[in-house]
C-alpha cells in the first residue's frame, strides 16, 4: 500500500532537503498569488450586499465579482499551473537522480513549452470545476443522510445526562466523514493532473491532449496495483484531515476553560502542527504519484522478490512432493514384488513336496 512511498523517499534521499525546500519555495509563491488574487472578491461580494439591501443597482456590483473571479482563475492559468508544472519537473528529476537546480520550477515558461502548458492549465481548471461541483453534491447527499439519522437520534439523546456532548461527537463523525468521502474525488483528480503534467515535461512535443491520454492511462495500466495505491494516498490524507478537523475543534472546545493567552498559544501551536504535517502529507503522496506513473505501476523489487520467494517455495514443495510420491511408489512396487515372488517361492515349494511325496509313495507299492 506504501511501497510507491517508500520507493520514492529513497530515490529522492540524496537531494530530498533540497527538492522540499524548493517545494515550499513553490508553495509560498502560489499562496502569495492566491491571497494577493483573491483580496478584490470580499469587497465585492460586500459591495453586492450592500446594493441589494439599499435596493441600488447589482448590475455593477455583479460584474465586480465577476472580474475578481475571472482575476484568480487568469493567474492561474498563465502562472500558477506552469509554476506547479516546474515543481512536478523538479521533484521527476530527483526521483531520476538527476540533479536539481531552482532554474527548474520556472522550465515550463521557456518558449515551446508555455503555450502547451496554458492548455493544460485550461483543462485543470475545468477538471477542478468538475471536482468542486461533484465534492459539493456529494456533500449535499450526505448532509440529508446525517440530518435524518441525526433526527432519528435525537429523542434518545436528548434525554441524555450528556446530550450537549453526544450531539458535538456526532457533529466532528460527521463532518471528518464527509471530508473523508470528499476527499476520494480530489486525489483521484490530483492524480490525473499529476499523471498528464509528468507525461507533458518528458515528451512536450506530443502535445497538451496526448498528454491527459497518458495521463489517464497512468491510472489502467494493467498492473493491479493502483487500487491499493490509492488507499493508501486517502490514509494518509485521513491524518491530514483529523488533524485539521475533529482535533483542532476539541482543543478548541477544551481550551475555553483555561486562560484566553494560553488557549491562543495551543491553538496555534496546533494550527502550526496541522500545516507542518498537511505540506508532509501532501509532498510524500506528491513524490508516490510521480514514482507510480514512472514505473507504470509495476511492483517494486521488494514485492517482486516476495512473489519470486512465494513461487519458489511452492515450486520446492511441488518438487519435493513428487519426489516423496515417486519414493512411496517404488517402495510400494518393491513391496508388493517382494510379496509376489515370496507368494511364488512358496507355491513352487509346496508343489515340489507334493511331487516328492507322489514319488515316495508309488516307490512304496
Amino acid at each position: 500500500m506504501f511501497n510507491f512511498h517508500k520507493l520514492a523517499l529513497q530515490n529522492a534521499k540524496p537531494q530530498n532537503a533540497k527538492v522540499l525546500l524548493f517545494t515550499i519555495v513553490s508553495f509560498i509563491i502560489l499562496f502569495a498569488l492566491t491571497i494577493l488574487t483573491f483580496m478584490p472578491l470580499q469587497p465585492a461580494i460586500y459591495k453586492l450586499m450592500m446594493s441589494m439591501a439599499m435596493q441600488q443597482s447589482v448590475v455593477g456590483p455583479i460584474i465586480g465579482i465577476v472580474l475578481a473571479i475571472l482575476v484568480p482563475i487568469l493567474v492561474f492559468l498563465f502562472v500558477g499551473y506552469p509554476l506547479i508544472a516546474g515543481t512536478i519537473y523538479t521533484i521527476d528529476k530527483a526521483l531520476n537522480k538527476d540533479k536539481v537546480n531552482f532554474k527548474d520550477l520556472f522550465s515550463v515558461f521557456a518558449k515551446g513549452k508555455y503555450l502547451k502548458a496554458i492548455k493544460l492549465s485550461l483543462i485543470t481548471v475545468l477538471l477542478i470545476i468538475i471536482a468542486l461541483v461533484l465534492g459539493e453534491l456529494i456533500a449535499q447527499l450526505l448532509q440529508l443522510g446525517i440530518v435524518q439519522l441525526y433526527q432519528a437520534i435525537q429523542g434518545p439523546l436528548s434525554k441524555s445526562d450528556h446530550a450537549l456532548g453526544y450531539s458535538l461527537t456526532f457533529q466532528i463523525i460527521a463532518g471528518t466523514l464527509t471530508l473523508f468521502i470528499k476527499s476520494f474525488i480530489y486525489w483521484l483528480l490530483a492524480i490525473i493532473i499529476i499523471n498528464y503534467t509528468v507525461a507533458f515535461i518528458k515528451e512536450p512535443k506530443n502535445g497538451a491532449w496526448n498528454s491527459v491520454k497518458r495521463g489517464f492511462k497512468g491510472i489502467k495500466n494493467g498492473q493491479k496495483t493502483w487500487f491499493k495505491f490509492y488507499i493508501g494516498l486517502l490514509l494518509l490524507n485521513l491524518i491530514v484531515i483529523i488533524l485539521a478537523s475533529p482535533v483542532s475543534q476539541l482543543i478548541s472546545i477544551l481550551t475555553g476553560g483555561i486562560s484566553q493567552n494560553m488557549a491562543t498559544i495551543l491553538i496555534y501551536i496546533v494550527h502550526i502542527i496541522v500545516i507542518i504535517v498537511r505540506l508532509a502529507v501532501y509532498y510524500t503522496n506528491t513524490l508516490a504519484i510521480i514514482q507510480y506513473y514512472n514505473r507504470n505501476g509495476e511492483p517494486t523489487n521488494h514485492n517482486k522478490s516476495k512473489k519470486d520467494k512465494k513461487k519458489n517455495a511452492n515450486i520446492t514443495d511441488n518438487q519435493d512432493s513428487k519426489v516423496n510420491n515417486s519414493v512411496t511408489n517404488t517402495t510400494e512396487k518393491a513391496k508388493a514384488n517382494v510379496d509376489q515372488k515370496s507368494d511364488q517361492l512358496q507355491d513352487k515349494t509346496k508343489d515340489e513336496a507334493k511331487n516328492l511325496k507322489n514319488n515316495l509313495n508309488q516307490s512304496d507299492k
